[in-house]
């Protein structure tokens, strides 16, 4: 039997790095999809309500804050383009393929931690696996988002045409930015619940369940939040108005694809280090 030994290499060269994730995720796409629809097919098949899990935390979260709002509990500052209800569950929805996207580096090696140092192969086979199992949630959320449109008979104009650039953006953005958490996750678990409790903060500074308030306090903090750019032309395209932020969209585009490819360097170089401290 093959002994693989794990050693750390100081000598980093960027481009050869890339050079050899490309080839090895070539070479595990296979493994990849194969880890993903065994994943997909144990969570969905013992379960009861099958896909409706998938849109569960979305419609939840959605009926909470149109309670609040139709209540008058939460006096909700919401654009007046669409129906509230429209303007929440698309918020939400995105929100979801947000935070999915970021946590998807960190929870698909953790789940596979008991083989990491068991089993030699490509450690991007975990993360393609993991954005395997997001596309395919991602469908099923676009599809709520459709009937949202439909139901409140909301055409969108040539404008829907830029939704997948938009949802591209926030989705890199988010994995970059899950990327350069993943290896201190890792060895630290205090840092998987430092990004919930994160994530949940930053949902009140984005306009996900209302929208961007006209003064304050909130308003400054919505102004520095990147997000606020991103979501606010992602649901423009959806209702068929005009992206306010191109430049700026098109500007994070390029810097978080440029970041994403420094942070997959850097999760394969410290795999092997992680690898040994979490293997005991």
């Amino acid at each position: 039997m093959k002994t693989t030994v794990y050693t750390s290499d100081k000598k980093t060269h960027f481009f050869q790095e890339l050079k050899a994730i490309y080839k090895d995720i070539r070479s595990s796409s296979f493994l990849a999809y194969q880890m993903a629809k065994r994943d997909l097919q144990s969570q969905y098949r013992q379960s009861l309500l099958g896909f409706f899990w998938a849109f569960a935390p979305i419609i939840t979260n959605s009926l909470v804050w149109i309670f609040l709002n139709s209540s008058g509990t939460v006096n909700i500052n919401a654009a007046s383009t669409i129906p509230y209800i429209a303007f929440v569950v698309i918020g939400t929805t995105l929100w979801s393929i947000f935070t999915e996207s970021l946590l998807i580096p960190l929870t698909s090696v953790n789940a596979a931690r008991s083989i990491l140092s068991k089993i030699n192969f490509p450690k991007e086979a975990l993360l393609i696996s993991g954005l395997y199992k997001m596309l395919f949630n991602l469908l099923l959320k676009i599809i709520l988002i459709a009937g949202i449109l439909i139901i409140y008979e909301i055409k969108p104009g040539y404008e829907i045409l830029l939704f997948p650039f938009t949802l591209f953006v926030i989705t890199v953005f988010s994995f970059m930015l899950g990327l350069f958490f993943t290896p201190i996750g890792l060895i630290y678990t205090d840092i998987s619940r430092l990004i919930t409790t994160a994530i949940s903060f930053i949902m009140y500074i984005t306009p996900v369940v209302y929208a961007v308030p006209t003064k304050g306090l909130f308003k400054k903090l919505f102004a520095v939040n990147p997000l606020t750019y991103m979501f606010n032309d992602a649901r423009n395209s959806l209702i068929g108005l005009p992206l306010e932020n191109t430049a700026f969209l098109l500007v994070a585009a390029g810097i978080s694809f440029l970041l994403m490819l420094i942070g997959l360097v850097i999760f394969r170089k410290s795999m092997p280090i992680i690898i040994e401290k979490i293997g005991g």
